[in-house]
């Protein structure tokens, strides 16, 4: 038995995937401080790793990962956006994040026959839409909820910087609650709106998938903080599918591309 592992290295957080043939045995995500070489020692010790594919948008991150792996004689394979069979239909393709890329593989492995748009809740909010004929077709970046309540800490002099939470409710009565009712609820409608406006960017609107995914959509039993519990039950109203794996999922399937071509 042999294991492939796709690496995800974000701006915040490092997320690793481990597949046995399609199956996703094992997971995991860390901070970009943290020593990923504790992280990686502990998930990869004893395991038949054949095949591995990185993707980063953090330089300094990738070169730790980048150094424990060549230290345990760990063969990668970095992700290429110019090697692969997607179709990138934008002005820049070269600063396309290698996250959504992969989610548009993601996205096409789940839902071959629709075109779907793509909603990453992380440190930025991305979406995008990708088409079922292979082809990325553009999105947008939004500012995320940490990134917006540190902003309006950061940038005024009285409001202070709070906990990320779904008030009780949306007519708040504090400082600290108006700003949580804001954040919150503008994250939801910014989401909704941008989904809104890619569907009508389409001939079929009614026959595009939405799937979620991103930090914002995975809990584990560490981590099962309500803040997240509540972002998912309202993001079900918005969304036909939330799958926190999506990104590993398209790494995944980009790693059987390269390796597939490989061999031609």
């Amino acid at each position: 038995m042999t294991l492939d592992l796709v690496i995800d290295i974000g701006n915040t957080r490092i997320k690793g995937g481990i597949f046995e043939e399609k199956k996703l045995v094992d997971s995991f995500a860390f901070a970009v401080e943290t020593m990923a070489s504790e992280i990686l020692l502990q998930h990869l010790q004893g395991k038949p790793i054949k095949n591995v594919l990185i993707s980063s948008v953090n330089a300094k991150a990738e070169d730790s990962v980048k150094y424990y792996l060549q230290q345990h004689k760990i063969d990668f394979i970095l992700l290429d956006y110019s090697t692969l069979k997607l179709g990138l239909d934008v002005d820049e393709p070269e600063a396309l994040g290698h996250d959504r890329i992969a989610n548009s593989y993601g996205a096409l492995a789940r839902f071959p026959i629709n075109d779907c748009i793509v909603v990453d809740i992380g440190t930025a909010i991305t979406v995008d839409y990708v088409a079922k004929e292979g082809r990325y077709k553009g999105g947008m970046i939004y500012v995320g909820a940490l990134l917006s309540a540190k902003a309006l800490s950061l940038y005024t002099d009285k409001l202070p910087l709070v906990q990320l939470k779904k008030p009780d409710s949306p007519l708040a009565k504090t400082t600290e609650t108006h700003l949580q009712s804001g954040i919150y609820y503008g994250q939801l409608g910014a989401i909704e709106r941008m989904i809104d406006e890619l569907r009508q960017t389409s001939t079929a609107p009614s026959s595009i998938k939405v799937i979620a995914t991103g930090g914002a959509t995975q809990i584990n039993e560490k981590d099962v903080s309500f803040e997240k519990v509540s972002l998912i039950e309202d993001l079900k109203e918005l969304v036909d599918y939330i799958d926190p794996h999506l990104t590993l999922l398209g790494l995944r399937e980009i790693l059987y591309e390269t390796l597939s071509k490989k061999k031609e």
